[in-house]
């Protein structure tokens, strides 16, 4: 059962319109001649479909009710008028009505315009309850957020703007993400772009791209990417985690290591306890012959174990063997890897 509103100021029309409402087995919630008696009655009885007339007494006719109706209230209108001229079903089409019927209605029609104006609106509803949430879980997620739809920005969070450097959405709104990416990563961000996947995360190549913010300054990034729907559309998500200061460090602690390393007798060991690096002074110390195999070393992997664990904080004394010769060496933990793996360095002493 419908909760109907009759908006018409012929009562012999608003007679007819409530048998047929009965007769559907619907029910009649009122009835009213003017538009601003229509705001009223639909505020008070909140109907679940409201039968508006075009031609009102009053101030305002019946197009402009439903303008209003439906931005203030949420309720789905029916015209049913019997005036058919181009300038006035051009102004019903534009106001998003849910139906536009011609008089003289039959009850059939009015059966099935109703029920088609209930469906559609509620539909029409639950998409933007979806979407209003999807919005909100996008402006309040810690990480910088964009949307994209064929590559233009449709929407971006407060952190995506702190990002870019920017206060104003406006700056960004409806221009080509392809415009913030630095020159030498267009080609890979473009085969985002292309992907085909139809929904969920997308996969490829590219892990980490430059962008530039919005006066230009260079900044590096952790890309992901997934397809999604917004505003019932097919879209892109991405998540941008800015790695500017993590790119820096790493690649100053990869200058930092191969100096050290070509200068001095040094093993690096990784967080799995392999050896990763191993300096030529280091070979050239512990090997006479100049012939070197880093499966001979030996370590006590225990003691490495609570280095890594912290269980040892400061730097240890350690005993590497080599083909049976025994070198002390200084182990001290760093951290210079951006992926936060750990390392231990062991320098000859």
């Amino acid at each position: 059962m419908r909760k109907l509103l009759i908006v018409e100021d012929d009562k012999f029309l608003t007679a007819i319109f409530a048998l047929f409402i009965k007769d559907m087995g619907h029910e009649l919630v009122g009835r009213c001649r003017s538009g601003s008696d229509a705001l009223d009655k639909c505020k008070e009885l909140n109907p679940d479909v409201v039968l508006m007339d075009i031609h009102l007494e009053g101030n305002m006719d019946g197009i402009q009710t439903a303008d209003r109706i439906q931005q203030d209230l949420e309720i789905p209108v029916i015209f049913v008028s019997s005036d058919t001229s181009s300038s006035v079903v051009e102004r019903a089409i534009i106001s998003n009505s849910y139906g536009y019927l011609v008089k003289p209605v039959q009850k059939r029609e009015l059966a099935i315009a109703v029920d088609l104006a209930y469906y559609k609106h509620k539909a029409s509803l639950d998409q933007k309850r979806r979407e209003e949430g999807f919005r909100k879980v996008i402006s309040d997620a810690p990480v910088p957020v964009l949307v994209l739809k064929g590559g233009v920005i449709q929407y971006l969070n407060i952190e995506a703007l702190d990002l870019f450097h920017t206060h104003y959405i406006e700056d960004m709104m409806g221009l080509p993400f392809l415009d913030f990416v630095d020159e030498s990563f267009k080609d890979k961000f473009l085969s985002f772009l292309d992907n085909n996947n139809d929904v969920g995360r997308i996969k490829g190549d590219v892990k980490n791209i430059k962008v530039n913010g919005f006066h230009g300054k260079s900044i590096d990034v952790a890309l992901n990417a997934s397809w999604i729907t917004f505003n019932g559309k097919r879209a892109m998500q991405l998540v941008l985690i800015d790695i500017t200061v993590e790119k820096l460090v790493e690649h100053e602690c990869s200058v930092l290591r191969k100096t050290i390393i070509e200068d001095r007798g040094f093993i690096v060991i990784n967080e799995f306890l392999e050896v990763v690096s191993i300096s030529s002074t280091f070979k050239n110390a512990v090997s006479a012959n100049n012939v070197f195999n880093k499966e001979d070393i030996e370590i006590d992997e225990s003691l490495l174990k609570k280095i890594f664990e912290n269980e040892n904080k400061e730097d240890t004394l350690f005993s590497v063997k080599y083909k049976g010769a025994e070198f002390m060496c200084l182990a001290s933990a760093i951290g210079c890897n951006h992926s936060a793996s750990q390392e231990i360095i062991l320098c000859l002493e």
